[in-house]
Formats: structure tokens, C-alpha cells, sequence
């Protein structure tokens, strides 16, 4: 056969052809097919032009699209909606213990574009670490810990549910899910960024900023405590001034402390104040204290109530020893490097990745997203 014509087997005729005519129908099927995509594709940019038109993200329609269901950003071409830029603010500021103020039209700009930066970050390690799922994978023990951790940081579950839900969490299960990203991508970063510290490092900031590690003069004292609401008039310091006279008759302090003190936090425990810096004390109450020899006792009176006060220990300022802060700097200087790694190494992302990232700024002059 030959473009669909053949000549008939034990036909002597050589003019005589039979046409193969499922051949001739599919020609011409196939040629009407190309007529149709021509002309939808270049004449009259029908359907089909807009289908494949919508189906490329960077052409005029997807991007179209993209705003009207509320993109403002994306990385790779994943969405970053609007809603999540101001819930990422309304988040940082629930942190800071703020509320969400009635911001001008520049601030909020300014605002969006800080989250949006952070967003960028965060967007960015995750398509790293799922490109590398595998090489940085967790356990579920290591997961269930860091839930535990988490979960220790609310003193009971209604507090823990109020967090989850001021951050738009989906309850257990996105907390998980978060947790689990986190530590993937800590353990990602662990191998771009080096965050160890060696005994000399530590030595060389030690050395070169001996002032800090100085212990101020401290003292430890304990009380009983008669507060001002709790009696009229001069009656706290009438009760103070007996209970002195009845502590140098030979009465037991901490016994009179778990009696007669009005200070429910250090009561239980004999009236033990720990140890105190002036910085920790009001200047009325540190001139009182810091006055005091160790043993003897003096009423000391300030705008909360009367104090029945006893220093029992004093320690004079002092300098710390490298070998007392060693452990501990290790740690400052760790976090240290690791944040000016993890920095370095985002800003390395941002710039090899940049034409990956868009913003569609005028997404972010919109009114806030968020109920308030």
C-alpha cells in the first residue's frame, strides 16, 4: 500500500486502482483538525488559545485569575494569599502581646511587604527540604517530643486551643504537620549552615568583653509581709512593729512568715526573698535592703505595705570566670552563627531563586483581609 492506494492482486489492468477509503476519511479529519487550530489559535483566539493561555501561570489571564480568588504573591508559582500575609502580621503582633492597629494605608503596605519577606523565607526552605524529603526525614519519636515541648509552653489545653486558633491553626493535626516541617528543615539546614563553635572563639568574645560577665552585689533576705489595702490606716505597721518585738523575744521567723505574712509566694517558704540585685527591687525597697547588715532585722515600709525584713546572706560584686560562662556562651554564639548562617544562606536563596518570586503590588495597597 501506498498513500492509500493499491493495485488489485491478479489485475492485469495497470490503470485499474481500488482507493483505500478509511485512509481518504482520515485525511481529511486530519486536515480539518489543523484547519480548526489554526484558525482557533491565530485568527480568531478562540477557546483553545485561552485554555492554553490560562494553562501558562505567568500568562495575562492566570495572573488575572490569580488575583481575583486573592493572591498577592508567589514563589515557584505557589500562591501566597493575602489572608496569609495579614494573618503572618496578626500573628507577629499576638507574640508581641499587641492587637492589630488601625493601620494607614503606607503602614499596611510596609507591613505586608516585612511578612512578605518572611513568607518568601519560609516558602523557600519548604520547596528545599520537599525537593530532599528524603535525606531529611524525622521520626515520629522526634516529632512527638517537639509536640510535647510545644505543648509544655501553655499552662493547660484551653490556653494551647486559644493560641492554635489565633494563628489559624487546624487544631492537633496542623500543629503536627508545622512541628514536623520544622524539623525537617532544621535538620536541612544543619548541613548548609555551620553553627559550630570552637573554645577559642569563645575565649577571643569572652576576652574582649570582660565588663558584661560581672555578678553584681547581691544579697538574700527573707520578710513577712503586711500589705497597705489589707489594713487601715497605721494597723500594717502596728502589726509589723509587734511582730519584730515578738522575733527578738526569740520567735522563729519562718514559722511567723507562714502565719502572718501577706505575701503569698514566699509565705510557704519562710518568707525567702532568693537572691536579690538592686536591679530587680524598686529603688525604695533596694536602698531598705541593701542598707541592712546580714541578721539584723528593720521594718521597712513602702507604698505596697510594711516589710518585717531580715538579710541572712550577702555577696559583693565579682567577675565571672571564663570556665563559669563557657557553656553558656557556647550557646549565645551558636544561636549567633546560626542566625547570621541561616540569614546568608536565605539571602543566597532570595537572589538564585529571584526570578521566582512575584509580588502583585497592587494586591498589597487592599484593605485588611482579616475580620477584626
Amino acid at each position: 500500500m501506498l498513500f492509500g492506494v493499491e493495485r488489485e492482486a491478479g489485475n492485469s489492468d495497470a490503470g485499474s486502482v481500488n482507493v483505500d477509503k478509511g485512509a481518504l476519511v482520515r485525511a481529511i479529519l486530519y486536515s480539518v483538525a489543523l484547519l480548526y487550530l489554526f484558525l482557533d489559535l491565530f485568527v480568531f483566539k478562540g477557546p483553545l488559545q485561552k485554555k492554553i493561555k490560562g494553562a501558562d501561570p505567568q500568562s495575562v489571564e492566570a495572573i488575572a485569575q490569580e488575583r481575583a480568588r486573592g493572591v498577592a504573591a508567589r514563589v515557584y508559582f505557589q500562591p501566597i494569599l493575602l489572608t496569609q500575609i495579614d494573618r503572618a502580621i496578626e500573628e507577629r503582633l499576638w507574640r508581641q502581646g499587641q492587637a492589630v492597629p488601625a493601620f494607614t494605608p503606607e503602614e499596611l503596605k510596609g507591613q505586608r511587604l516585612e511578612a512578605l519577606n518572611q513568607l518568601f523565607n519560609e516558602h523557600l526552605l519548604r520547596v528545599k527540604v520537599r525537593f530532599n524529603h528524603e535525606d531529611y526525614t524525622v521520626t515520629e519519636e522526634e516529632v512527638a517530643a517537639a509536640v510535647q515541648r510545644f505543648r509544655k509552653k501553655f499552662a493547660n489545653q484551653k490556653l494551647l486551643d486559644e493560641a492554635l486558633s489565633n494563628q489559624a491553626w487546624a487544631g492537633d493535626e496542623e500543629l503536627v504537620a508545622r512541628v514536623r516541617a520544622k524539623l525537617e528543615q532544621e535538620k536541612y539546614l544543619a548541613e548548609h549552615i555551620e553553627i559550630a563553635v570552637s573554645e577559642e572563639e569563645v575565649r577571643s568574645y569572652y576576652e574582649a568583653n570582660r565588663g558584661r560577665f560581672v555578678l553584681p552585689e547581691r544579697v538574700r533576705a527573707r520578710h513577712i509581709f503586711y500589705a497597705a489595702l489589707e489594713h487601715p490606716n497605721d494597723e500594717a505597721l502596728r502589726l509589723a512593729q509587734e511582730t519584730k518585738k515578738a522575733l527578738g523575744e526569740g520567735a522563729d521567723f519562718a514559722v511567723l512568715a507562714s502565719e502572718q505574712s501577706e505575701d503569698l509566694n514566699t509565705k510557704d517558704k519562710g518568707g525567702d526573698l532568693g537572691w536579690m540585685s538592686r536591679k530587680r527591687l524598686s529603688e525604695e525597697f533596694a536602698e531598705a535592703v541593701f542598707s541592712l547588715e546580714v541578721s539584723n532585722i528593720n521594718l521597712v515600709k513602702t507604698s505596697l505595705g510594711v516589710h518585717v525584713l531580715e538579710v541572712m546572706e550577702e555577696r559583693p560584686a565579682r567577675e565571672r570566670s571564663f570556665e563559669g560562662v563557657k557553656a553558656e556562651l557556647s550557646v549565645v554564639l551558636s544561636n549567633q552563627k546560626r542566625e547570621e548562617g541561616l540569614n546568608e544562606y536565605l539571602r543566597y536563596l532570595r537572589y538564585r531563586d529571584r526570578h521566582k518570586l512575584e509580588i502583585f503590588d497592587e494586591m498589597l495597597e487592599r484593605p485588611w483581609s482579616l475580620e477584626q
